[in-house]
């Protein structure tokens, strides 16, 4: 019987609270925006100073983002050397690759007539291994494409943070792209 008791009281006494929803709280540096400027290159832009921009070869840009374990890899073609429409296209299928999975594209445009720029950048949502993309051009001399990839298993629900703030550092490089 008083085995039978202590089992009832350990066993029926334990109360199932349900858990509270767990929220990652993530906190990136507040963006403080430098000029950057690539030697003989015709273009120029900010970026935020929590990456490091390192010029490659051939007027590429890539911004390494350490703390959020990313890269903005930005590449530059000059439109006397290649098509326009080549360029858009090889923009499309680079959605079309990396957007199988996702579940909504979200797009959103930049244009400056006066420093003629014209520009998109497209948040692909769902598992992708790269979520974000972007050009912009002049449509006569200049165009630049760039993608974010991270050092990280594609997880769309534990990278939109890091996507989210590196979205604004592009929206703010596409505000600020000037052709030299």
């Amino acid at each position: 019987m008083r085995l039978f008791f202590f089992a009832f009281l350990f066993l029926g006494c334990q109360h199932q609270a349900p858990k509270p929803n767990a929220s990652l709280a993530l906190d990136y540096p507040e963006a403080q925006y430098h000029d950057f400027d690539p030697d003989a290159c015709a273009y120029r832009f900010m970026y935020n100073d929590v990456s490091t921009p390192v010029q490659l070869s051939s007027c590429g840009t890539t911004l390494d983002y350490p703390l959020l374990k990313a890269k903005v890899y930005v590449t530059y073609f000059d439109l006397r050397k290649s098509s326009l429409d080549t360029l858009f296209m090889d923009f499309e299928n680079r959605l079309t690759i990396f957007g199988k999975g996702t579940q909504r594209i979200n797009e959103s445009t930049y244009e400056d007539k006066e420093k003629e720029v014209l520009g998109s950048c497209v948040t692909l949502i769902g598992d992708s291994p790269s979520n974000l993309h972007f050009f912009a051009t002049d449509t006569k001399r200049h165009f630049i494409s760039g993608s974010l990839l991270f050092s990280a298993a594609p997880n769309y629900d534990s990278l939109a943070p890091a996507i989210g703030y590196i979205r604004n550092d592009v929206q703010k490089m596409l505000e600020t792209l000037r052709w030299q």
